[in-house]
């Protein structure tokens, strides 16, 4: 069976990596890459994951996911089924990872794809060549945003995504800073990270619809179904969910309710492929649209998130970017960013090579 596989080996090496400058929203601040690169074989075959702490979101930390890890290499190996099963086996043994079992379930995709001897976008479905991306003007000042947005303008970038939390004085302003700078030709969506209760937010919101907001992400606390309630009501710009849905049973509750007109998918917040593509089916049903979104990852998951993208046909929006801050690509025949559009090689597997996976560990 095409999806079988069984597991014969599994390694993982923490890696470190600086970035160009510290990354900044309104949950905290990420200052350099510390994260895993996973590699599974199977059936003879080499796959590929990451694991990357985010604390203030995901409630992973590079401790949970090293003791993770280490469990899961043991006690998967030797294992002989499905993805799915997999999967299960991880959720029920270590109720917490997400970031560790996206590594692993990730590249048992990578795996089960390079046997078919296609690309992995085209298992998941195919349809699309490419998707445009965003790129974050995070939390700083006006003046900051503003170069921010010109060096993205240099670099081809048509979406952009703002973090918003700073105050609403300060957010209407970095709005009109931006909306100023790019002209109206181009797509800004804005992002809060639970910053704001339901007043504010719709304050915040009736102020900068003026400057053509695509949507608004994530305006309360995640656990606020009140207060998304309240805001999905009262706003004129839709309202993309994000840290309130971590797996398909948040879904399915969000969508029954009607909380939300978008869904952020993050495969390291839904724990890989496998729960990833549940949630982008129950969100097909409902016809909501999707985004794929990233942390501060290397190419190595955003490539499965570009297999995400361009493979379900749900997906109206990616937000990419999260490669761009580090200063060095442990990749090769990867990412393709260009004229606004992200895409990666049409190569057998995940759509990425590891340039040098012996400088790695492996």
């Amino acid at each position: 069976m095409l999806y079988h596989i069984m597991i014969e080996e599994i390694k993982f090496k923490r890696l470190k990596i600086g970035m160009k400058k510290p990354f900044v929203i309104s949950l905290g601040s990420t200052d350099y890459y510390d994260g895993f690169i996973v590699e599974v074989t199977a059936d003879g075959i080499t796959g590929y994951g990451e694991a990357v702490p985010t604390p203030m979101i995901t409630g992973d930390t590079a401790g949970s996911i090293e003791y993770e890890l280490s469990y899961f290499s043991k006690n998967l190996t030797g294992m002989d089924e499905n993805p799915e099963m997999l999967n299960d086996f991880m959720k029920r043994t270590m109720v917490s990872s997400r970031a560790s079992r996206n590594a692993i379930d990730t590249a048992i995709y990578d795996i089960i794809s390079k046997r078919a001897g296609m690309p992995l976008k085209r298992m998941l479905g195919g349809h699309k060549k490419r998707i445009m991306t965003s790129f974050t003007v995070d939390l700083v000042d006006s003046k900051s945003a503003l170069k921010e947005a010109d060096d993205l303008i240099n670099d081809g970038v048509k979406v952009f995504k703002i973090k918003l939390g700073s105050g609403i004085d300060n957010d209407v302003d970095r709005v009109k800073t931006v909306r100023d700078a790019i002209g109206n030709d181009k797509i800004i969506y804005v992002d809060m990270n639970q910053a704001y209760n339901c007043k504010q937010a719709l304050r915040l919101s009736n102020m900068i619809s003026k400057y053509e907001i695509e949507f608004i992400e994530q305006p309360v606390n995640e656990y606020d179904y009140t207060g998304l309630k309240c805001f999905k009501k009262g706003s004129f710009i839709p309202v993309m969910v994000d840290e309130s849905v971590k797996n398909p049973e948040n879904a399915a509750f969000i969508l029954k309710n009607e909380l939300a007109d978008m869904v952020n998918i993050k495969l390291m917040k839904s724990g890989g492929i496998t729960d990833a593509v549940k949630i982008s089916d129950i969100c097909d049903a409902y016809n909501i649209p999707v985004m794929i979104g990233c942390m501060v990852e290397t190419k190595v998951s955003i490539s499965y998130g570009i297999d995400l993208a361009l493979g379900r046909k749900i997906v109206k929006y990616a937000d990419l970017d999260g490669f761009s801050s580090l200063n060095n690509d442990i990749t090769k025949n990867s990412v393709i960013f260009n004229d606004g559009y992200i895409t990666n090689h049409d190569i057998p597997g995940a759509g990425f090579e590891l340039a040098d996976p012996k400088a790695l560990g492996f």
